[in-house]
């Protein structure tokens, strides 16, 4: 039995008792109930993972995952394929979106290379590719099967190594030119929708790109024919290595009981790819916000999980997870530090539920 099979049949329930006593904790705060709205139900959430008792994010990172897609040869981007190299180059630096809000949010980065078309001689670009990028999912399969496997049980490794060092807490970003694009194809090929409905802009293209960005992506799922509701199918025949990557990520912090923030679209997508795999996975996610990206709307809507934040980006990176990670640490400080009906004299049966 490979790693994926077993970290699948590893992943367990999250504890709906710890998120009765989160609930009924938050009910004996001075306050009308649920009046805190998403404050309350993110950390009603988390106690359901980690236990109520130990409510905590102290120690913060994001996973980056790069790669670059053989699709950029139908000349759908106005941005050289390089950018994704130099992108992960300096993301460590401070100098990105994440760089920055990481910084501000004091969060980790970790990046790694799962296909780029050139090799990092930094060590904190961690080398775990196989190949220089996908082939050209409009001519063919993205990747074979074997090496789809391969990358999905990288990201379960990372997200172990994540889960060693002990980090409360992992956002998923990404890099990757036209990253949109296989997310694009992987999406309507999972869930059977109209590829118009899932291809958005993008990161930089001028219309006559988009519209041809769209016929890129019909082209490719009719020579593909990806297999609807086949996460690893789909992902081998249209999409690209950080897909995977990410995939696998978000299977492997829930087989350790890590909880995973979303962030945009295509991290969103690789989310429900790892719900597809095991349902389970979904009750360790959060979605950080609403990406601008036309299909993101499906991906959020698919998992059932409504995104925090809404804030009108599509920058990815991973760039939303320090924000929500914030806001994960003010839900839990408020909830710590709040007085209880019993300190007050306000008496909590004067108030109506108005959640009933």
């Amino acid at each position: 039995m490979n790693i994926l099979e077993n970290t699948l049949k590893s992943i367990k329930p999250v504890s709906e008792e710890e998120g009765r006593k989160a609930k009924l904790f938050w009910d004996s705060l001075a306050h009308p109930p649920g009046s805190l709205g998403e404050l309350e139900e993110m950390t009603v959430r988390l106690a359901k993972i980690k236990g109520l008792d130990n409510l905590k994010i102290d120690k913060k990172i994001t996973a980056v995952f790069c790669a670059d897609n053989g699709v950029y040869a139908e000349k759908i981007t106005s941005q050289p394929q390089i950018t994704t190299f130099l992108l992960a180059e300096i993301m460590h630096t401070g100098r990105t979106g994440l760089g920055a809000v990481s910084k501000w949010a004091g969060s980790s980065i970790r990046v790694y290379d799962v296909g780029m078309i050139k090799t990092s001689e930094r060590k904190d670009v961690i080398n775990k590719k196989i190949k220089c990028g996908t082939e050209n999912i409009a001519q063919g399969s993205a990747m074979s099967r074997e090496d789809c496997i391969r990358m999905i049980e990288t990201g379960i490794e990372a997200a172990f190594t994540i889960a060693d060092e002990g980090f409360d807490i992992a956002g998923i970003g990404e890099l990757g030119i036209c990253n949109t694009t296989t997310t694009a194809a992987v999406l309507a090929g999972l869930c059977g929708v109209d590829p118009e409905l899932t291809v958005g802009r993008g990161a930089s293209t001028t219309q006559a790109m988009y519209e041809l960005k769209i016929k890129t992506v019909k082209k490719a799922i009719e020579i593909n024919a990806p297999k609807k509701g086949d996460a690893v199918d789909c992902i081998l025949k249209v999409g690209g290595f950080d897909i995977a990557a990410m995939c696998g990520c978000y299977i492997g912090l829930a087989a350790r009981g890590i909880p995973a923030v979303i962030d945009g679209y295509i991290s969103g997508l690789a989310a429900l790819c790892a719900v597809n795999l095991n349902p389970l996975v979904r009750d360790y996610l959060f979605a950080s916000h609403k990406s601008e990206e036309k299909g993101a709307k499906i991906c959020t809507a698919e998992l059932g999980l409504e995104p925090i934040l809404g804030m009108k980006m599509r920058l990815g990176e991973g760039s939303g997870c320090p924000f929500l990670f914030k806001m994960l640490e003010g839900a839990i400080f408020t909830m710590q530090n709040m007085g209880k009906f019993t300190e007050t004299m306000i008496d909590g049966a004067d108030l109506v539920d108005i959640r009933v």
